[in-house]
């Protein structure tokens, strides 16, 4: 049988951060979702999940 896991050991738990090589700051993950027209006429939508820093920032929200 598993052992049970508490608030407290979920909170203490190391969160897994990753770094921007450039501007030394934290990801901030979000999902990118972007309307595509395709031949046929039809939209399509395709999304895929990034990271966001200090240095992307701009590109990203426009």
């Amino acid at each position: 049988m598993a052992k049970r896991q508490t608030f407290a050991d979920k909170a203490a738990k190391k969160a897994q951060t990753v770094d921007c090589p450039v501007c030394k700051e934290h990801f901030q993950y979000i999902r990118h979702v972007k309307a595509v027209k395709t031949e046929s006429g039809a939209w399509k939508y395709k999304s895929r999940n990034m990271g966001v820093c200090k240095c992307n920032q701009k590109e990203v929200y426009g």
